[in-house]
């Protein structure tokens, strides 16, 4: 009765853990940390599209007209 107390499963995939101290395993924790890689390079490709275009947009609209000779 007691080991079936002590036992511990992962919290995303349900595999046993052994000598683990946190709730996920290993595989878990890799893998979550690659998504969290992925989405952040998404999310900082996004942020400077638009930091490019804010800044094209403020460089068209600076008052002097360099298109006409």
């Amino acid at each position: 009765m007691s080991n079936e107390e002590k036992e511990r499963r992962c919290k995303l995939c349900g595999k046993l853990l052994l000598d683990e101290k946190l709730p996920f395993c290993r595989r878990c924790v890799l893998e979550g940390r690659n998504r969290v890689g992925q989405v952040g390079g998404i999310i900082g490709g996004l942020a400077m599209t638009v930091h490019s275009a804010v800044a094209l947009v403020n460089n068209n609209t600076d008052g002097n007209d360099d298109t006409t000779a």
